[in-house]
């Protein structure tokens, strides 16, 4: 089991009021708005952390390069994919690989 696997395990059992507010400490730290691929479409709409939310559902359609990698919340939570914007989030991609 890797570091996102173990993160999510512990989410499992606590409460959806304790995950959306570990969500929200997630978003302090999401450098999603300074991403060349951000768009004042997502900002307008509230759109960020989209690497444990899921990916843009109408404002993000051009990558214009991709700067997940380098945020703090992709390094807390062990994360291993990119593009989360126009992907889907971690979990997302995970389980699309899976299928495959």
């Amino acid at each position: 089991m890797d570091a996102f696997e173990g993160k999510m395990k512990e989410l499992l059992p606590v409460s959806k009021e304790v995950r959306w507010e570990a969500c929200d400490r997630a978003k302090g730290a999401c450098i999603c708005p300074s991403c060349p691929s951000y768009s004042i479409c997502a900002q307008g709409n509230g759109e960020a952390l989209f690497c444990i939310l899921g990916m843009s559902f109408r404002c993000i359609r051009k990558d214009r390069g991709c700067t997940c990698p380098q945020c703090p919340v992709y390094l807390e939570l062990g994360l291993s994919k990119k593009d989360y914007c126009m992907k889907g989030s971690e979990k997302d991609q995970r389980w699309e690989k899976g299928l495959l």
